[in-house]
């Protein structure tokens, strides 16, 4: 697949080479803030006929820089320096059909990770295993994608396959290595119905990932913890079982209704199911947890699209919920554990509501955002709660010019806010020990904390008379101000090649 996907982008570099210099429209549709009230459509492979004007590939080199004063959340560490290569290529082969791919390579460093020492944190929490030492681990990852999508007739056709390979590890004591597999295959159908596009989408996800941790110097007697949620662990089966692989297997069914122009309404709604089983590699792959992960989607809105102003006003709704089983295990008859029963433990419950209003003239786009979000999180026995609720705001201006007959420019600026209005802790804390103690409460003052956020950046295209090739570099930051005293810190540069 990895060399299916980079034939594709040499091959797209050489036949864009004849195609000569891009539009001003092709620039402006590929990065505009207006590019944004249909590209959740644009996941219906389908829907990719119509993605660009123009043919595109480009090449680039990034790196992604980001720092906490202060882990905003233990988990998830301090920061990290991500370096990466990328390939991305969209094909016009005919008038109606096109290929796109592209390839990436990301090789870099998280920083102070605690109790967690399992790839993909956000996917499987909270059945991950996890101690209280932690450190710095390193991360590669490689990912390919590849898709092809035709019209005939009233009906658009389309499939895209991706595939990602990600292995993060640490070098001392505990020494953990998770290794990735993900593969995902979309496939995706469209009609014209007057004057509307309605399409229908499917996805499915294979997931597998191995974690295993290992200390070399045993004198410190630290084991490992099988967590169930809210700082829980599975008892009986925490301390030296360190080998755990993960099986995971889900779909996504979406429905679509865009216009068939730049002008009209627009909705999208979809639905998916997961399970990732956590077993234990030591005890002949015994199941210890499956964790049940459902989202519903829907957005809905409107957009107008004309030669003087673009304006457009979107409402979008999404219902996250994740549902942990333990599995009870009787009397090890050899290695061999019989489940006896399952236990539903953990909920999890997150809600994210909000309005988008956006608006463009001449150079400048306008994008406002605000909306409701709210999460729940409970651990059955002995009672665990964490609840807390945000009302949040963005505003974001962009400014696209081509000042000269071979140079764009790129500026965006944005600024928001997001605050508490409620929360709820419930913890048994006369019963929990100080370091499971002292790392809820540390995630509990930032998730109940308000936060400032401030970004700006810059993108240059050049492309020098004659050239087929042009050049651009990019530079962004970000400032993300914590209530609770912290701050946080984006840097991103990229450079590289379009053809």
């Amino acid at each position: 697949m990895g060399r299916l996907v980079c034939t594709v982008v040499i091959l797209s570099a050489c036949m864009q080479w004849a195609v000569g210099a891009e539009t001003d429209t092709a620039y402006v549709e590929r990065y505009s803030l207006w590019r944004q009230t249909y590209e959740q459509a644009l996941q219906n492979p389908a829907m990719m006929t119509q993605a660009y004007m123009k043919s595109h590939t480009e090449l680039s080199v990034k790196c992604d820089y980001r720092h906490q004063g202060e882990s905003y959340r233990l988990e998830e560490g301090t920061g990290f320096v991500m370096p990466e290569i990328k390939a991305d290529t969209y094909i016009r082969l005919t008038g109606s059909s096109v290929v796109w791919g592209e390839a990436s390579y990301s090789n870099g460093k998280h920083y102070d990770k605690v109790y967690n020492n399992v790839a993909d944190f956000d996917l499987l929490y909270p059945d991950v295993i996890a101690d209280s030492i932690g450190g710095d681990t390193h991360r590669e990852r490689y990912y390919f994608a590849g898709g092809y999508a035709a019209e005939t007739g009233k009906w658009r056709l389309g499939g895209v396959l991706e595939l990602r390979a990600e292995q993060e590890y640490r070098t001392y004591d505990p020494r953990m290595r998770s290794v990735v597999y993900d593969v995902l295959l979309s496939a995706g159908a469209a009609r014209s119905i007057g004057g509307y596009v309605l399409g229908l989408q499917a996805d499915g996800n294979i997931y597998r990932q191995t974690a295993d941790v290992d200390f070399y110097s045993e004198l410190n007697g630290m084991g490992e913890l099988q967590m169930t949620g809210l700082g829980t662990h599975y008892v009986r089966f925490s301390g030296s079982n360190r080998d755990i692989f993960y099986h995971g297997k889900g779909g996504i069914l979406s429905l679509d209704l865009q216009p068939s122009g730049n002008s009209g309404w627009q909705a999208r709604l979809s639905h998916g199911i997961h399970l990732y089983e956590r077993l234990s590699d030591e005890y002949n792959s015994m199941p210890l947890t499956t964790l049940y992960r459902q989202q519903t989607a829907l957005t809905v809105g409107w957009r107008k699209q004309s030669q003087r102003s673009e304006k457009a006003l979107l409402v979008h709704a999404l219902y996250d919920r994740r549902a942990s089983d333990e599995h009870v295990a009787g009397t090890a008859s050899g290695q061999e554990y019989p489940i006896l029963t399952d236990l539903t433990m953990y909920h999890e419950h997150h809600i994210d509501a909000g309005i988008t209003a956006l608006y463009g003239r001449g150079d400048w786009y306008w994008m406002l955002k605000g909306g409701y979000m709210s999460n729940r999180e409970r651990y059955e026995y002995v009672e665990r709660k964490v609840e807390y609720s945000r009302l949040y705001g963005e505003l974001t201006a962009q400014w696209l010019k081509k000042v000269r007959h071979n140079l764009w420019l790129n500026w965006f600026a944005k600024a928001g806010y997001e605050g508490c209005i409620s929360e709820r802790i419930v913890m048994p804390y006369a019963n929990m020990s100080s370091g499971i103690r002292n790392y809820i409460n540390h995630n509990w003052k930032y998730q109940r904390a308000g936060y400032t956020q401030l970004g700006t950046g810059l993108r240059a295209d050049y492309r020098p008379q004659r050239w087929r090739v042009g050049l651009f570099a990019q530079v962004a930051a970000a400032l993300r101000l914590c209530s609770a005293g912290r701050q946080e810190i984006n840097l991103q540069v990229s450079a590289g090649v379009t053809i």
